[in-house]
């Protein structure tokens, strides 16, 4: 079998070795990496806002001071979002975080952030989304 031009292959890339990069019958494939793997951050600056799939890390910061409205995307498993308050009001206009659907934040229908510059790391775990 060839490593290269199959589509079963995999592919290196920046700062991703594979090894044994040649040969036929190989049993054991190693991945390594000498990148960091760094997230994403958006600073949202208007309410209504809608996380989205690439997000990671989102940092509300509005231009002028008011409640903010969050809506999650339809859960996939093992998805985790950081959504923080970086403007440091949320005691008096909180943060509010919707799930998609019928989807649910620990049971809840909606969370909030009302912690000055707090925060919450929600994760979907196939059934809800869960605060870690």
């Amino acid at each position: 079998m060839s490593y290269s031009n199959n589509p079963r292959s995999l592919i290196a890339g920046t700062g991703i070795t594979i090894t044994p990069t040649t040969g036929t019958g190989a049993n054991t494939v190693t991945i390594t990496s000498n990148g960091l793997a760094l997230e994403p951050v958006r600073i949202a600056t208007t309410t209504p806002d809608t996380v989205l799939a690439t997000d990671s890390i989102v940092s509300y910061q509005l231009a002028a001071p008011g409640a903010v409205a969050v809506a999650l995307p339809a859960g996939i498993t093992g998805t985790v979002y950081y959504l923080k308050d970086g403007t440091g009001d949320a005691a008096t206009n909180p943060i509010t975080i919707t799930p998609n659907g019928a989807e649910t934040i620990d049971d809840a229908a909606t969370a909030t952030i009302n912690t000055n510059y707090g925060a919450l790391t929600l994760a979907y775990t196939g059934a809800k989304w869960e605060i870690i």
